[in-house]
């Protein structure tokens, strides 16, 4: 038996495809007879600061507040509570190493205990996740950032094993200087039997019970806020170059200090597109309104991986997505769903009314997506190579 400790920024009830593989991956663990315990942040004071979720114990430490602050304020705590808890597992995962990377190496080594370092976004060892957007990034501001990075990564690379989600965090990972022998490409897995096409008899129903209107409905899944291009995606929608029958849904909600709902709902009215624009909120069964839609998009401008992605590909939905980050690894352009450059409303507007006027090519990139979903991408494979090698390095250290 392997004894797991997950040091994690944020977690459920917090919704996120990080939050979602922790819990997924703990709750594998737990169920193939290992042990699983998650420290981390407990943004809200209404949330227990220890429970049970699928048989994974949680453990919520800090102050409550916003994440701008809050994440810096739970570093003492966070770091005692993985250093006593290490003192009972066998291995350290520390998710994101912008804030907890050093914090949780320090807590693992003084345990003695192997430490496994998975950046959450790309640009945390490269420095563009500190730069990323800010006007003094090609500055002399902006070169101090990059040096302290460079600094931070000699000590980062002591870690046992890195594990990279994408093929550019894989490359992040060998130019700060980590040895090749300890990069795992591990991206996250999706459960390929609950999220599966529906057939017509499935998709029609699915559209009778969730009210999705007629046409050709296109679905975003994820947290509505800066940086994931929903504004680009709204002046898409607006564009002449549409049918009038493509619907767009929109999964999720804002929150905290990067929530851009407000702005979207203003976008909407303004535009006149109430009729063709649906704030759906937050879904806890996301899959259900994949399986009745025709088409995913995801405009993200920055983005890992997108395990919303993921998720739709393995609904047989073809997308139009941005060509940044570990979205290429999930949509070949012209195959499995079309490309877009981030932020371009003209590009994203044209691939959308490219897709929602041929029915059959929109079948055959989805029938594409949902092969690469099964290959590459079955919890079931990911969920194992993960066990391994939390096995491997335990037994070796």
């Amino acid at each position: 038996m392997t004894r797991v400790l997950f040091l994690t920024e944020s977690f459920h009830p917090t919704l996120g495809g990080g939050e979602t593989h922790v819990r997924r991956l703990g709750a594998a663990l737990v169920a193939a007879g290992d042990a699983a315990t998650v420290v981390t942040r407990r943004a809200d004071a209404a949330w227990p600061a220890e429970e049970t979720l699928d048989g994974v114990r949680v453990l919520r430490v800090g102050a409550p507040g916003p994440a701008r602050t809050g994440k810096y304020r739970m570093l003492p705590a966070a770091f005692r509570a993985a250093r006593r808890e290490l003192a009972r597992h066998d291995v350290l995962v520390v998710r994101g190493t912008r804030v907890l990377g050093l914090p949780g190496l320090l807590a693992a080594r003084t345990q003695r205990r192997p430490v496994v370092l998975q950046p959450e976004i790309n640009g945390e060892l490269s420095g563009e996740a500190f730069t990323w957007g800010k006007p003094w990034a090609a500055g002399l501001p902006g070169a101090v950032v990059r040096g302290a990075v460079d600094a931070r990564n000699v000590l980062l690379r002591d870690a046992d094993a890195f594990v990279a989600m994408s093929r550019l965090i894989q490359d992040e990972m060998r130019a700060a200087g980590v040895p090749p022998e300890r990069i795992h490409l591990l991206p996250h897995g999706v459960d390929v039997e609950r999220f599966r096409p529906a057939d017509p008899a499935e998709k029609q129903a699915l559209r009778a019970r969730l009210a999705l209107p007629d046409g050709v409905v296109a679905v975003y899944s994820g947290r509505l806020l800066r940086g994931k291009g929903l504004e680009t995606l709204v002046d898409a929608m607006a564009s002449p170059a549409l049918p009038e029958s493509l619907q767009l849904v929109l999964l999720g909600s804002g929150e905290g200090q990067l929530d851009v709902e407000p702005e979207l709902r203003r976008r909407v009215s303004d535009r006149g597109l109430g009729a063709r624009v649906r704030f759906a909120g937050r879904v806890d069964d996301v899959s259900e309104y994949l399986r009745a839609a025709d088409l995913f998009v995801f405009p993200s401008l920055f983005e890992a991986l997108g395990i919303a992605l993921v998720e739709a590909a393995a609904c047989g939905l073809p997308a139009v997505a941005s060509r940044t980050g570990g979205i290429v690894d999930v949509v070949e352009d012209g195959r499995s769903g079309r490309l877009v450059a981030p932020g371009s409303a003209a590009d994203l507007a044209g691939a959308l009314a490219e897709l929602a006027r041929d029915p059959g090519r929109r079948a055959a990139m989805g029938r594409e997506a949902r092969a690469v979903a099964a290959s590459r991408f079955d919890e079931r494979d990911v969920l194992a190579r993960y066990r391994a090698l939390f096995g491997e390095i335990s037994a070796r250290s």
